[in-house]
């Protein structure tokens, strides 16, 4: 057997700029390169060149992204600015993570999450969800 890791994600939205505007403003990626209709984006501390790219046109379909919060002070400094800035999320705890969940502007689903196995959580999520 091999070892691989997930490098990047490649979404196709409506509105490029949009797209960027929001994965760079509330998920604080950086735009590492542009060329054409395509934007590439990597989080702050990843060498890669980039981890997500954004290709304009017409997605054919919705999925879910997940980001993870270092610290328990960022995932808060996350919900006071997403609230402040009147962006639309529920706030769950699923055991095992607590989870920011908003939309991006082509309604694929984004989860910015807060790890809690090591802060009294559970081990495992088993699917459980409950707002707060």
């Amino acid at each position: 057997m091999y070892t691989t890791r997930l490098a990047y994600v490649h979404l196709t939205v409506r509105q490029l700029e949009a797209a960027v505007t929001f994965y760079t403003r509330f998920l604080d990626l950086q735009l590492s390169e542009r060329f054409g209709k395509t934007a590439l984006l990597v989080s702050s501390e990843n060498p890669a060149h980039y981890e997500l790219a954004l290709s304009e046109g017409e997605p054919s379909g919705s999925i879910t992204l997940g980001f993870a919060a270092a610290t328990e002070e960022d995932f808060k400094a996350a919900q006071d600015f997403v609230r402040l800035e009147g962006v639309p999320y529920k706030l769950e705890d699923r055991g095992i993570a607590l989870v920011l969940c908003l939309h991006d502007p082509d309604g694929n689903s984004v989860e910015l999450f807060l790890d809690q196995r090591k802060r009294g959580g559970r081990a495992f999520w088993r699917g459980e969800s409950e707002l707060l």
